[in-house]
């Protein structure tokens, strides 16, 4: 039973990544159009219409237990809704895309700092290799096999904001640990939906008040956003925090990690893009990377 609840945690983050792997897709039209607090501000709204009226039931059974947890309710919901997309959307107007996955990839690396600061966790060898050998994927498939381009890199405003990101993110998933287990998937996501649109609502309003940009929406564009409300919004982050609760978030950030390849994937079918041997033998490298981190067992220091 126990084997059986691990292989269906580690497919649910998996299907929540390729989920959110179009997000990247859908968002590369939206930016050239609206604000990264507009996208975000509408993100999250259609998401929470959506889920109101299928969690309300859930929520009433639920109250007592999330008022009980309401503080790391407000941190959760402002982490993980209200900052965690918008400061993507903003990195994405002062920095290119090659070093938004690039910081992007180091979430793991957080989710491993932060797990044993909360909870004195501890990553095995076999773990540690992979994760080694996941980065060095990572970087043959970003940099598509010149590590030149590594060190020409230069840092800017976007590239802070974008590690910032992947940090918040990673602190997201590991404080979800401390979540009442108790509380129902449904009910918890959807709390949070509607704390986080409560709190991006004001930067929102201030946007407005201070633009001269009128909002304008055309059918493409309402499609996409139904889509990042729905799909890597409702969808995404269902599966991702039932995952934690089955694997854990450092094995659930390690499979977070295979995103590049299925970004790139949608890119080849979508976009059109090109796709290069490079990253045809990447992908490999990074599922061997994540292989080996799932293998590993987690220690814990007493």
């Amino acid at each position: 039973m126990r084997n059986s609840t691990v292989q269906t945690g580690y497919l649910l983050a998996l299907l929540a990544t390729i989920v959110w792997s179009g997000n990247f897709i859908v968002a590369r039209d939206l930016n050239a159009t609206y604000s990264p607090v507009s996208i975000s501000f509408f993100r999250w709204l259609i998401a929470t219409v959506v889920i109101l009226p299928i969690a309300l039931p859930h929520l009433k059974r639920d109250f007592t237990m999330l008022m009980a947890q309401w503080r790391l309710m407000i941190v959760l919901s402002f982490t993980g809704v209200t900052v965690f997309n918008t400061l993507i959307y903003l990195a994405a107007h002062t920095t290119s895309a090659f070093n938004l996955s690039l910081f992007a990839i180091t979430a793991p690396i957080y989710v491993v700092l932060f797990n044993w600061f909360f909870y004195r966790e501890t990553i095995t060898l076999n773990q540690a290799i992979g994760f080694v050998v996941l980065i060095v994927g990572l970087l043959a498939l970003l940099s598509k096999g010149s590590p030149e381009k590594i060190l020409e890199l230069e840092f800017n405003k976007g590239d802070l904001l974008m590690a910032g990101a992947a940090s918040i993110f990673a602190f997201y998933s590991s404080l979800l640990r401390k979540k009442n287990p108790a509380i129902g998937n449904l009910s918890f996501v959807s709390a949070t939906f509607i704390l986080g649109i409560l709190m991006l609502t004001p930067f929102f309003i201030i946007e407005l008040m201070n633009s001269d940009a009128s909002l304008r929406f055309s059918t493409s564009s309402t499609f996409q956003f139904i889509y990042i409300g729905v799909g890597p919004s409702i969808i995404s982050y269902y599966l991702w925090n039932k995952s934690i609760v089955e694997i854990g978030s450092t094995k659930a950030a390690t499979i977070y990690n295979t995103l590049p390849i299925f970004s790139a994937l949608f890119a080849a079918l979508i976009l059109n893009e090109q796709v290069l041997m490079v990253q045809i033998v990447s992908s490999a490298i990074i599922v061997g990377g994540v292989l080996l981190v799932l293998l590993g067992k987690n220690n814990k220091s007493s």
